[in-house]
């Protein structure tokens, strides 16, 4: 490529907010260069028909032994999608404080290639959880802000879902009704017939074309990348390992990037008069304190000090087990097996009122899950999962930092994760496996496994059809798999605010400091929620394109958003 070019505009990370953001800019007129530090993944590995048994502890051993060893204990890792995951030696991170399992994918499409597609939008009990309980801080926006941005990412994505008119999970806009599996509709007038607060919906979720292949058929990318192409606008830069921004030492504005080729090594440098950083949570903070310089020694735009602070995941559990009576699986909204998704939800229905004393924690957790429709063969017992998250409170001493002792193969300081349960998230999550094992219990279902962050909860009837191995590596794993990172929901650490004294970036999710410099993945995010952050992440993205858009010149952007 043309590294004398100067560009518009400049996008590191091509996942779920790169996407949007090459899509928006484009097409309002900016040229882009979109930087991604993987490959263009071949179409042919989206094709491979999938594993025929279920993943077992032999394949997560042998991903251990050639270098996947935490991405391996993911839920949903398959030695069929090996290519998804990153190379843990070639990519280490350390940590400090409690476990922390950190999923990343490094290619074309990021993790938007292998994310479950849940897209649900956050509410005003979530921007105004502050104002509600009195912990931490408010956003600075509120729901109404969003409003328009998740329509527009919505209807471009095409998500399929059903309203329901609920507070606390804001209706969207859908290409059509998702469904529910009988066993679902069962399980669903079961449990609000004794639980009326728990409101159970289908997932909402983002259709299979959101992902597809390019124009010559031979790699597979995303739809707003594909739109973003279509405008003649973007550049897209594969195996471009970004290590640092760069800026004007007279100005502070940021004037591009330096990335080192991932397979040759080589160092490049490229100009832009906007640098948007949708890298994800931990790789923007990991790229802004790495930019360190002599006017900005604690790292890029960290002028109030909190940058990599005020970092977040979900606690996570897990219950899974089978349905007596029946075998096989139901069809719902897919005409195939691989393409059967979907599931149900049930959005947080803790602490929602003033006048809610019913728990001993504040916030609250989601769950969802596949009931009837896992696909087996009919001679197997009909199955059913559910998952369970809960919001983590945004805490000081939970934290990003550089591990400059340890680097990863293209010589840049790794990041260190420190990050630990409070009493809160503990409570939280014993709640969560007490909720979910009693609505089982209601149905009569058999469990398998039901375990959390915290325990195994089964314990004497564990994972009955395996051997002894089997349940010996589960029983010594399982707080690794199901600890922190394992909801893959991790936010914060350059949070939005108020002012520029507590925080990284402005309601715009532009740096205070630094106004040509965006910050619009899930690190932006003031508190997690309960649900997914993906779909509020993209709405943020389109939001600040917009704002970009309409105030470029054709020059460093310099207008501070009001």
């Amino acid at each position: 490529m043309n590294t004398t070019k100067e560009f518009d505009a400049i996008v590191v990370g091509s996942g779920a907010t790169g996407g949007i953001a090459a899509k928006e800019l484009t097409e309002k007129g900016l040229e882009v260069l979109l930087l991604e530090a993987g490959p263009a993944l071949d179409e042919a590995i989206f094709n491979r028909p999938p594993l025929k048994r279920p993943v077992n502890v032999w394949d997560r051993m042998k991903a251990g032994v050639s270098g996947q060893h935490n991405q391996a204990r993911c839920s949903w890792y398959s030695p069929d999608k090996k290519e998804l995951f990153v190379n843990d030696f070639q990519n280490p991170y350390t940590t400090s404080g409690d476990d922390f399992l950190w999923i990343r994918g490094r290619q074309v499409g990021g993790r938007f290639q292998s994310w479950g597609r849940v897209a649900v939008r956050m509410s005003d009990y979530d921007f105004k959880a502050a104002s509600h309980d009195g912990f931490g801080e408010d956003w600075p926006i509120e729901y109404n802000d969003l409003v328009p941005y998740y329509e527009s990412v919505e209807k471009s994505l095409g998500v399929i879902g059903r309203k329901e008119g609920l507070d606390n999970l804001p209706d969207g806009e859908f290409i059509r009704e998702a469904g529910l599996s009988s066993f679902e509709e069962k399980f669903k007038n079961t449990i609000q017939n004794k639980w009326e607060d728990r409101k159970l919906t289908p997932w909402r979720y983002v259709q299979s074309s959101a992902t597809l292949p390019d124009d010559t058929g031979s790699k597979h990318i995303t739809s707003p990348i594909a739109a973003a192409l279509a405008t003649g606008k973007l550049t897209l830069r594969d195996n471009a390992v970004v290590s640092q921004i760069e800026s004007d030492s007279s100005t502070g504005l940021a004037t591009g990037v330096t990335f080192v080729d991932r397979e040759s090594k080589q160092k490049y440098t490229v100009k832009a008069n906007v640098v948007m950083l949708c890298a994800s949570t931990i790789e923007s903070v990991r790229l802004l304190l790495n930019s360190a310089n002599a006017a900005n020694p604690d790292g890029l735009a960290n002028g109030s000090g909190v940058l990599g602070q005020y970092f977040m995941d979900q606690t996570n559990g897990v219950v899974f087990g089978s349905i007596p009576g029946h075998t096989g699986f139901e069809l719902v909204d897919g005409k195939h097996p691989g393409d059967n998704h979907g599931g149900f939800y049930i959005p947080r229905f803790q602490n929602l009122s003033a006048d809610d004393n019913r728990y001993d924690f504040i916030r609250g957790f989601n769950i969802q899950g596949m009931i009837g429709r896992i696909p087996v063969p009919d001679t197997i017992p009909t199955l059913f999962g559910l998952t369970v998250q809960g919001e983590m409170l945004p805490r000081q001493s939970n934290c990003i930092t550089v591990n400059r002792s340890k680097k990863d193969a293209w010589g840049i300081p790794v990041a260190n994760i420190h990050i630990q349960l409070s009493d809160n998230e503990r409570k939280m999550a014993a709640k969560q496996m007490q909720t979910i094992l009693e609505m089982v219990k209601e149905m009569g279902w058999n469990v398998e496994i039901a375990a959390s962050l915290l325990d195994i909860h089964n314990p004497d009837s564990l994972m009955p059809t395996a051997n002894w191995f089997e349940r010996m590596m589960f029983r010594q794993s399982y707080k690794r798999s199901l600890g922190l990172g394992s909801a893959i929901h991790e936010c914060g650490g350059a949070k939005m605010g108020a002012t520029a004294e507590t925080s990284v970036l402005n309601k715009h999710n532009q740096c205070w400091q630094i106004p040509n410099l965006f910050v619009t993945d899930a690190s932006s995010f003031v508190t997690n929620g309960a649900c997914g952050p993906t779909l509020t992440s993209m709405a943020l993205t389109a939001r600040a394109a917009e704002f970009i858009a309409g105030n470029y010149e054709g020059k460093p952007l310099t207008t501070q958003a009001v």
